[in-house]
C-alpha cells in the first residue's frame, strides 16, 4: 500500500472518529456501536463492516499518536474474534435472539450440551465478549432536525465565500471574493477579506489568520465547494484537532449564520461603497476592515441578547483554544505532495528542479512546503517518509553545480592522487553556496553558510 492510500485511510478514519473528538457525542461507545450496524466504504479497501471497538481502538491511537496513529499498520483482524467462526457466531446470535434475557453463563452450558460449542477450544469469556461485540440495541427513534446554536466560541465555525464587487484592473474588470469564517456563537468574524481568486490558497491564507488571531476551533462547518472538500484542508484540520463537516449538498440552512452576515454586508457596506474605493483591491480591503470593526463587531445582535459580537467573545475568551506552539501550528499548514526523487537526486515541484541527498534516490516521498519557498533559494522544502521528516531539498543552482569538482575527473589514477583531501562528493554537490543563508544551520546556532 503506497502513501497517498494510507493517507487516505487515515483521514477517512479520522472522519469517523471526529464527532467524538468535537464534543458532538454523548456516548462514545453508544455512537460507535449505532455505527457499527451498517458497512462503511473505505479508501482503497472498499465497503467493510467494523467492530464498534475498531471504532474505539482508531480513538485510541488518535490520542496517542496523533493522525499517524491511523494510518494502516496493525492487525487485518483487529477487532474481530480470531475463535470464533461466522457460522459458529451465527448459532450463538440465534440462541441469544430466541432467549435475549438467559445469562450468558446458561447460554454457554447450553451451547456445551448441544454440542455447538467445545469447552476445550472456546471459553466462557470468549462468547460473553463476542455477544457483548455483536448483539444490537434496541432501536432508536429517530434523530430531530433542530434550529441549533453553539454556546461558547471557538466551538464551531462556518465558513463560506462570497461573491463581490468588480474592480477596473487595466482594461478588465475583475471579479472579487469574499473569504470568510464566522463563530456559530457569538456571530463575531473571525477573520474575513476580500481576494482576486477562490482557490485553496485564499482559503489557507484565510484560515490561518483566523486560528492566529482568534484560536483554533473545535469544529468546521463549511458547504461542498472544492476548495471545502480538498485532502490538503482535511489534513490542516485534522493535524490541529479539529473535524471538518460539510452540510448536504443543496441544503444551505444549516449554514444560516453565515449566509446572513453576507447579506448584512451587502446591505450594509456594498451598497454604501464609492467609486473610489473600488479602484483597487487593497483600497477595498481597507475599506472593509474599517467598516467590519467599527460596524458590524461593535453592533448590539438581536439574537445575543443585546450584545455585540466583539463582547460576547471576550466574555468567553478563557474558553478559546488559542496557538501555542508557532512552529507546530505551521507545519500542519504547509502544504503536502507526493514525488519520487529521480536517480540523480531531484525532484520537481511546480515546473522547478530541487536537489536531495543521493541516499534519497528512487523514493517516494511527502514534500511540504509553502508556496513563496519555490521562488526563494535560501528556504528548503521538507521531504517526510511514513510521516517522519528525513531531509530537505534544495532548489538547484546550475552555475554553481558546474564548479562543483567532479570525483575522478579525466585520469582517473592522475585525479586519485590530486583529491586526496578532497571531501566526499555528496557533500560537495549539496553544499549551501558562501553567498546564501541556511537558516536550518542559524536555527542550530550555526554560521559557516553565512
Amino acid at each position: 500500500m503506497d502513501e497517498k492510500a494510507r493517507q487516505a485511510i487515515a483521514l477517512r478514519r479520522f472522519s469517523i472518529i471526529s464527532p467524538v473528538l468535537s464534543g458532538n457525542v454523548k456516548n462514545n461507545r453508544e455512537y460507535f456501536q449505532e455505527l457499527s450496524k451498517n458497512p462503511v466504504d473505505m479508501p482503497y479497501l472498499g465497503t467493510k463492516v467494523y467492530n464498534y471497538k475498531t471504532f474505539e481502538g482508531w480513538l485510541y491511537d488518535y490520542h496517542r499518536y496523533g493522525l499517524d496513529g491511523l494510518m494502516p499498520g496493525f492487525r487485518s483482524d483487529r477487532g474481530k474474534s480470531r475463535k470464533i467462526s461466522s457460522e459458529l457466531g451465527d448459532k450463538i446470535k440465534e440462541y441469544r435472539v430466541k432467549n435475549p434475557k438467559m445469562p450468558v453463563t446458561i447460554l454457554y452450558d447450553r451451547l456445551i450440551s448441544e454440542k455447538i460449542i467445545n469447552p476445550l477450544e472456546l471459553s466462557r469469556s470468549s462468547v460473553y465478549r463476542y455477544i457483548a461485540d455483536t448483539v444490537l440495541p434496541s432501536k432508536e427513534e429517530s434523530g430531530e432536525s433542530l434550529r441549533f446554536s453553539y454556546q461558547y466560541p471557538g466551538e464551531m465555525w462556518q465558513g463560506d465565500v462570497m461573491y463581490g464587487p468588480y474592480i477596473q484592473v487595466g482594461k478588465k474588470k475583475q471579479q472579487t471574493y469574499l473569504h470568510a469564517f464566522i463563530d456559530d456563537a457569538t456571530r463575531l468574524i473571525m477573520y474575513s477579506k476580500f481576494f482576486y481568486e477562490q482557490n485553496f490558497e485564499t482559503l489557507r491564507i484565510c484560515l490561518k489568520e483566523a486560528m492566529l488571531k482568534n484560536g483554533i476551533p473545535r469544529l468546521i462547518y463549511t458547504d461542498n465547494g472544492k476548495i471545502y472538500r480538498s485532502q490538503q484542508l482535511e489534513y490542516i484540520c485534522a493535524g490541529l484537532g479539529c473535524t471538518l463537516l460539510h452540510s448536504q449538498p443543496y441544503v444551505p440552512k444549516g449554514r444560516g449564520k453565515i449566509e446572513r452576515y453576507f447579506n448584512t454586508v451587502r446591505m450594509r457596506f456594498l451598497s454604501n461603497l464609492s467609486p473610489k474605493e473600488l479602484n483597487s483591491l487593497e483600497s477595498l480591503n481597507e475599506a472593509y476592515e474599517k467598516w467590519l470593526d467599527s460596524d458590524y463587531q461593535k453592533k448590539e445582535h438581536s439574537a445575543l441578547n443585546g450584545k455585540t459580537p466583539h463582547q460576547c467573545f471576550i466574555d468567553n475568551i478563557d474558553r478559546v483554544k488559542l496557538v501555542t506552539d508557532r512552529n507546530q501550528f505551521n507545519e500542519n499548514f504547509l502544504l503536502r505532495i507526493s514525488r519520487k526523487v529521480c536517480h540523480d537526486a531531484t525532484i520537481q515541484v511546480e515546473n522547478i528542479l530541487f536537489e536531495t541527498e543521493p541516499c534519497l534516490a528512487g523514493k517516494r516521498l511527502e514534500v511540504r512546503y509553502e508556496p513563496e519557498w519555490l521562488l526563494d533559494q535560501t528556504k528548503n522544502l521538507q521531504l517526510y517518509e511514513d510521516g517522519k521528516r528525513i531531509g530537505e531539498a534544495k532548489r538547484i543552482r546550475f552555475y554553481d553545480n558546474a564548479h562543483v569538482q567532479r570525483r575522478f575527473p579525466g585520469n582517473r589514477k592522475k585525479a586519485a592522487a590530486e583529491t586526496k583531501d578532497i571531501s566526499h562528493p555528496s557533500e560537495n554537490s549539496l553544499a549551501t553556496p558562501k553567498n546564501t543563508i541556511s537558516f536550518a544551520d542559524l536555527a542550530q546556532g550555526g554560521t559557516e553558510n553565512v
